[in-house]
């Protein structure tokens, strides 16, 4: 069977984030150790794994007043950046939107962020942006993108899961450097995706998390990769581990 693409690796983890952020969730999860601090680790793996283009289907829609902001601000200067960019300054907009696109729901976080961290590297003339990079930023400043609106998507995305949006260059990843970063981020998933079954029992709230309602075992992917309905078993262990006896959700 096929390895499961990075992309919906991450928006598996995208949605148990999200759903983490649940009190219900939390407090549930609190009884087996899951702390904020545990969540922001998460969200610094996914961040870590590099800008991926994460399909929105049927991630959950918490938090919804701020992604519509952000989702509208998504909607405006995306596409301003673009048809700016792609006829004056084609390299440095073929590198800006590099498998960048507009989304919905909690992805467009990932989005936005991404362009953000792009958008500084282009203003510093870092890499490959070089010397137009610093142009196309005076241009964009021009056209109404300013620091302004750039720190107004920067606060919202400190409102949704607390992304930091680092100013620092992104040096290019190698490849061995990228693996370690995916299987990090799959680590830290397949540990907590396996608790929250055991905390989480309500159906609804199990589907905010990104899982089926149904606890049946189904075929599972290559290297340990689990399909959606599918409860993770540790090695040697069963379906339902024994664990302390904590409050359900």
């Amino acid at each position: 069977m096929a390895k499961m693409p990075l992309g919906d690796k991450a928006s598996r983890v995208l949605k148990l984030m999200m759903g983490m952020r649940s009190p219900r969730i939390a407090s549930a999860m609190a009884a087996y150790g899951f702390k904020d601090s545990d969540l922001q680790e998460g969200w610094a793996l996914l961040h870590a794994v590099g800008r991926v283009k994460l399909d929105a289907n049927g991630i959950p829609t918490t938090d919804t007043n701020t992604l519509a902001e952000l989702d509208a601000w998504e909607n405006r200067w995306f596409p301003i950046a673009s048809a700016t960019l792609e006829r004056r300054f084609p390299a440095v907009h073929a590198q800006i939107f590099k498998n960048l696109s507009q989304t919905e729901g909690p992805a467009v976080a990932v989005s936005v962020r991404t362009f953000l961290e792009r958008f500084d590297q282009m203003a510093q003339g870092t890499g490959s942006y070089g010397a137009e990079g610093k142009q196309a930023r005076d241009l964009l400043v021009s056209r109404g993108l300013t620091e302004s609106v750039l720190n107004d998507a920067r606060t919202l995305l400190e409102n949704v899961g607390k992304i930091a949006v680092s100013k620092e260059p992104v040096a290019p990843q190698d490849p061995k450097i990228a693996e370690k970063a995916e299987n990090d981020l799959w680590a830290w998933y397949l540990e907590w995706s396996q608790i929250a079954r055991i905390a989480v029992t309500q159906r609804a709230l199990l589907k905010q998390l990104g899982f089926m309602a149904s606890r049946s075992k189904s075929h599972a992917a290559d290297d340990g990769e689990e399909t959606d309905d599918e409860v993770p078993v540790p090695p040697g262990g069963t379906a339902k581990p024994t664990v302390p006896a904590a409050p359900n959700v």
